[in-house]
């Protein structure tokens, strides 16, 4: 009796029956940098004078992301005015808390020199 033959029997690498493309490495989250963004903008415009160091909540509707800005540390540099904090950041990937830095620049806006998880 003559039939097949696991020797006969090789992988066909021409069928792909599912593809799943690899993740780029470098790609920017854009709701991280859009969360990123409204602290900037929340810290940027926080009044110091009328602060009281209460937690400052903040919201992206862009992303449905929330926190509380805990901690706000004004310092003049060489450079001009920055501003150090810490905050929560509760999104649909999770619970985190960040600390950054904004800064602002001769032009008269602020940019965001750091932020990083805790």
């Amino acid at each position: 009796m003559k039939g097949f033959s696991i020797e006969d029997a090789v992988p066909d690498d021409a069928t792909i029956t599912g593809s799943v493309s690899a993740a780029q490495q470098g790609e920017p989250d854009k709701g991280k940098l859009s969360d990123q963004a409204t602290v900037r903008n929340v810290i940027s415009a926080l009044d110091f004078r009328k602060w009281g160091e209460t937690p400052i909540p903040w919201a992206n509707p862009e992303t449905g992301s929330q926190g509380t800005i805990t901690t706000v540390a004004e310092s003049k540099t060489d450079t001009g005015l920055c501003r150090r904090f810490q905050t929560s950041r509760e999104a649909f990937d999770g619970v985190s808390l960040y600390r950054g830095e904004t800064c602002l620049e001769k032009d008269g806006a602020w940019m965001l020199k750091s932020f990083a998880p805790l």
